[in-house]
Parts: C-alpha cells; structure tokens; sequence
C-alpha cells in the first residue's frame, strides 16, 4: 500500500510542474498575441500625416467695419477732407490700421497668427 502510494505522489509532483508549465506557455503566447493586436491597432487608428503637421482647421476671423469713413472722422479730424477726395484710400487706410491693432494685441498675448486684408 506504501509502493501505491509513494508511486501516486512521485506522479503528481511530476505532473504538477508540468502543468504549471503549460499555463505559463500558453500566457506567453497569449501576451504575445495581445502585443500584436495592440500594435496592429494602433497602426490603424494612427493619423497618416500626425507626423508630418499638426491638425489645423481651417477657420478665420472676419471682421467688418459697418462705417469706415466715420471711424476715421472719429479717430482723426483732417481725414473729414480727404475722405471726400479719396473715400477708397482712407477705407483701405482703415482697414490696415484695424488689422495692425488686432496683430498687436495677438502679439502681445503670444497668438501666433497671419492678419490680412482680403477686398470682396
């Protein structure tokens, strides 16, 4: 009953540690697997162009003086005169001082951005 016995233990003490080696098999593969599908997808979500440049939308700004003969009447009294012989000149004239402000004050607060003038 002893020889039974002691043959049984010798069985499962050699095959406990094969067991345990399987399991750590089968979680390598398993992580293995893991790591493939991870790197797989994130080739799929990645952004094509991310490393080329940065997303920008492409959105702008548009401001519209309503009366620029008058803002300029307002701001400096001489251009009461010249506005009646160049009207077209002190719009423009108005205009550039406009963009030049907002440039400024997007300077100031370190906006990078392009202020232009664009005529419809």
């Amino acid at each position: 009953m002893a020889s039974i016995l002691f043959i049984f233990s010798i069985t499962i003490l050699t095959l406990f540690p094969c067991y345990l080696l399987r399991q750590v098999r089968l979680s390598k593969e398993t992580l293995i697997q893991s790591e493939q599908a991870r790197s797989q997808l994130e080739q799929l979500i990645a952004f094509p162009n991310a490393e080329k440049a940065p997303y920008t939308p492409n959105m702008r700004v548009m401001i519209e003086i309503h009366d620029p003969l008058e803002l300029a009447k307002r701001e400096q009294p001489l251009t009461k005169y010249l506005s009646q012989l160049a009207p077209e000149l002190i719009i423009k004239k108005v205009y550039e001082q406009v963009a030049s402000e907002v440039e400024t004050s997007l300077k100031e607060k370190n906006v990078n951005a392009a202020v232009t003038i664009d005529k419809h």
